[in-house]
């Protein structure tokens, strides 16, 4: 290997934080240096086919582990190939180190072929990009590192090239991070001193008689102490897509999910405040926020995002801020929550005023419930955006936080599989569950190769109906009609084994369970024959 100084640094910095795992597409030269040093350092690394999924695999790697993972690709069609994963990691609030080979500053004004301003692209959807070069110090390298996991975490982007002249990690260091991973200085009450506005949040809270709490991805964070505070209080809980399991499903105090959508909106409206605990405003849908309640909220991070009407801002550490907020008595049921989750699951369960379903294949919500009776408790499992995760989000029972993986700041379809192989190799040797449609998997299927190559004990699941579903419901006349949002039909079963995994294609409720019986310890797809049309009453009841 030729000598790659920055390469070596990179890696070293990169093990002081823990990495033992990087993914990504190499191009040639400087990217193969970037790959030979990361395994000289005991950094194993894993071939992706895309460098969107290589992104994806090492965000929720890190986000799972809490060690900073590495995305390795070449420049030009590479790095723009990235972008979405980029993307996804800082929106999604999950820690990506983003390493994209460059063409050298020595060559640029004489070299157009695969140039662009790499830097510039990623600069909008990074907390931080800068050159890496062969003077980088060691420092600098880990503190740059260490920017891809400090609160809110998201992607480091260093664009490598070790002939350019001495960079800018150090100087970009003394910068706010850029772009859609920023915060800007809390304002209002939150300059307020912390002892006020604790006396203010405990008699907001103490004044209260149906305080509801929101947990969102901050909270998953803190563990059983959390739960402890909840429970010690006995306020409802709803929490976001990424808290799922901050509270366990089944808990009395489960009241379900929050998205700012329709179904949780009986419970909020008896709500006199509104708690949020670690609650993200990249996290619900933006409809506008419509109710009347006060609201304060708790948080590691300060919120410089105008989404909610928050009256107090407390910003510390959750549990803390739990056991002083939460005082005084109120006057919900203790089965308050819970009562409501189920309200929301029946409704959800029995479409009366949707179209009486047709024959031709499951419902969602019938291979979301065959799955969940069969699945080994310890396990993952991760959902690709699309209209299935309205059956998959409300019916999955999830004990704790990180065991139910969606894309929600971005949203982004092709999430699932790659997650889904990260999740595998973070949690060795237990089952992995992948939900996903054929939009999704279509645009991921190589991988489906990485996850047979590895041997990963990974069921994938694919909701088929040949459609963009969820489109296909918001789409009106005039608007391309079925040729913008319909497909072929595709044998995903048939097409498993060309890569290397047992495929199963299934149309029935005792098929379905047959081949869900077994197999979690191996590489396998079970291609589903789903039946759309509860997909709109899905919606209405989330949504409205």
């Amino acid at each position: 290997m030729t000598s790659q100084p920055g390469a070596t640094r990179l890696a070293a910095a990169l093990r002081h934080h823990g990495s033992d795992l990087a993914f990504g597409v190499p191009g040639g030269g400087p990217n193969l240096d970037v790959v030979g040093a990361l395994e000289a350092s005991g950094i194993r690394f894993v071939l992706a086919h895309g460098e969107t999924a290589a992104c994806i695999m090492a965000s929720v790697y890190g986000h799972l582990t809490g060690r900073p993972a590495a995305a390795v690709v070449t420049r030009g069609p590479g790095a723009a190939s990235a972008v979405n994963g980029a993307a996804q990691a800082t929106l999604d609030r999950h820690p990506l180190v983003l390493v994209t080979d460059t063409v050298p500053a020595r060559s640029a004004e004489r070299v157009p072929h695969q140039r662009i301003d790499q830097r510039a692209m990623f600069e909008p959807v990074c907390k931080l990009t800068t050159t890496l070069t062969g003077a980088t110090d060691h420092r600098a390298l880990v503190e740059a590192v260490g920017q891809s996991l400090a609160a809110p975490a998201g992607t480091v982007h260093l664009d490598h090239d070790e002939t350019a002249p001495p960079s800018g990690v150090e100087s970009a260091l003394d910068l706010s991070p850029a772009g859609a991973g920023s915060r800007a200085e809390p304002g209002g009450s939150a300059c307020r001193s912390g002892t006020d506005l604790l006396a203010a949040a405990g008699a907001m809270v103490a004044a209260a008689d149906r305080p509801l709490i929101i947990a969102g991805l901050g909270a998953a964070e803190s563990g059983r102490q959390l739960v402890d505070e909840l429970e010690r209080f006995g306020a409802p809980v709803l929490t976001t897509y990424q808290a799922v399991g901050v509270v366990p499903s089944e808990h009395r105090l489960s009241a379900g999910l929050f998205t700012n959508g329709a179904s949780e909106r009986p419970i909020i409206d008896r709500a006199d405040l509104i708690v949020t605990v670690g609650l993200d405003p990249v996290e619900p849908i933006p409809a506008p926020w419509s109710y009347d309640a006060p609201v304060v909220s708790l948080t590691a991070v300060p919120t410089a995002d105008p989404y909610l009407p928050i009256e107090l801002e407390l910003v510390g550490d959750p549990v803390q801020l739990l056991q002083r907020a939460l005082v005084g008595d109120h006057r919900w049921p203790p089965d308050a929550g819970s009562r409501h989750r189920r309200a929301v699951l029946a409704a959800l369960a029995r479409p009366d005023d949707a179209p009486a379903t047709s024959s031709s294949g499951l419902t969602p919500v019938e291979v979301v419930t065959a799955a969940a009776e069969r699945i080994p408790r310890t396990s993952t499992t991760t959902v690709d955006a699309g209209a299935h995760f309205l059956a998959v989000m409300p019916f999955w029972p999830v004990d704790e936080p990180k065991r139910l993986l969606i894309s929600n700041g971005l949203a982004t379809m092709g999430y699932a599989l790659p997650a889904a192989i990260a999740a595998a190799l973070a949690r060795p040797d237990e089952p992995v569950l992948c939900f996903v449609g054929d939009g999704g998997l279509g645009m991921t299927l190589a991988e489906l190769e990485t996850v047979a190559r590895l041997e990963l004990p990974i069921t994938v699941v694919v909701f088929n109906d040949s459609a963009l579903s969820l489109i296909r419901i918001k789409q009106q006349p005039g608007q391309g009609g079925s040729p913008a949002v319909a497909y072929r039909y595709t044998d995903f079963a048939a097409m498993a084994p060309a890569l290397g995994l047992a495929g199963t294609a299934v149309s029935d409720g005792a098929a379905l369970a047959r081949a869900l019986e077994r197999g979690w310890d191996e590489p396998r797809l079970i291609d589903v024959a789903v039946d759309p049309d509860s997909y709109r009453h899905l919606l209405t009841v989330t949504r409205g």
